[in-house]
């Protein structure tokens, strides 16, 4: 996995990023060079995490000495959450940047976010909430995309088992200017359509950048030649465990032809095995043997000496019926 960058300043929506919408519009002159593509933007978003864990990911306030429940979640959303409104969890209220290139959380009051690469991003999900004690109150529910990090550690070891980093974004309401009123106490109606637009943007960002190879997967020899051929007494590398099966050309030609098949008939060399007529020639330097009949056109005499359509004319054969209109 890779690792985080940690920023210093916020990006500009309006000036590091080309729009999604504007990068569609015309086929760009390169795809080395240019900025990064904005696919999702949202300056309102909620960041949880788990209090042993919250100072990996740098951009989060550190709890005051006198105040230990300063970063506790915040209502409307804490009242969803279990342990007194998440009282195991730090928030904090970051700007989210979904582009080509990464993954950027940013957060104004520490003046710090990070860079996340997609790669490590290990699993998302849009994650479901409800108020603990009023679980039918459809103003209290409300969804976020829950996912887990996992990053490099310099100077550590890679083989190292450790718990990935759980961290939930949760799109809410601007902070009020004002005193909150009853009204702030009510979840943003426009969480869930916030909440998949996000996940929707991370999963195709995501895609843009596949996990890396892991290293000797390319030095495993032949696997990507094998190929299944049928049984038979044919030389070639068997494949352990399958009796019969043989392992293909590592070139990427064909199996080994079967006893019996005179070879493979190809649009290469088909002039070696019929004629223009597409009447049987067998040319010299066709392998094995053909059986008793084989390639040669059988004239209508020959097929019918026994009678219409090779049917017996014996005494003790069944006439057929004629045909009636």
């Amino acid at each position: 996995m890779l690792p985080p960058t940690v920023i210093r300043s916020c990006p500009s929506a309006d000036n590091d990023f080309q729009p999604l919408s504007e990068y569609q519009t015309h086929t760009p002159e390169t795809f080395f060079d240019g900025k990064p593509i904005l696919y999702f933007h949202d300056e309102n978003v909620k960041a949880w995490i788990s209090a042993e864990k919250y100072e990996d990911l740098f951009f989060f306030s550190k709890p005051s000495a006198d105040d230990d429940t300063s970063l506790n979640p915040t209502p409307p959303e804490s009242y969803a959450l279990e342990n007194n409104g998440g009282s195991h969890f730090h928030e904090e209220r970051v700007e989210a940047f979904v582009a080509s290139s990464k993954l950027i959380l940013f957060s104004h009051k520490t003046k710090t976010g990070i860079e996340i690469p997609y790669p490590s991003i290990t699993l998302h999900a849009i994650k479901n909430f409800r108020h603990v004690e009023k679980p039918d109150d459809d103003s209290f529910k409300f969804a976020g995309v829950y996912m887990q990090l996992e990053f490099s550690r310099e100077g550590g070891d890679d083989d190292e088992f450790s718990d990935p980093i759980e961290l939930t974004l949760v799109p809410s309401k601007a902070l009020p200017k004002e005193q909150p009123s009853t009204e702030a106490l009510i979840v943003d109606p426009l969480n869930n359509e916030r909440t998949n637009a996000l996940f929707n943007q991370i999963s195709a960002c995501s895609n843009l950048h596949p996990d890396p190879q892991n290293e000797g997967e390319e030095d495993e020899e032949g696997d990507e030649f094998d190929r299944v051929i049928f049984e038979g007494n044919v030389e070639g590398d068997a494949v352990d465990g399958l009796p019969g099966v043989l392992r293909g050309d590592a070139n990427g030609g064909l199996p080994p032809p079967m006893p019996g098949s005179s070879g493979w008939i190809t649009a290469d060399n088909v002039n070696e095995y019929f004629d223009e007529d597409g009447n049987w020639i067998g040319e010299t330097g066709v392998s094995g043997e053909l059986g008793d009949g084989a390639g040669r056109v059988r004239g209508r005499d020959e097929v019918e000496e026994d009678g219409p359509n090779g049917q017996d004319n014996g005494d003790d054969a069944d006439a057929k019926r004629p045909r009636t209109e």
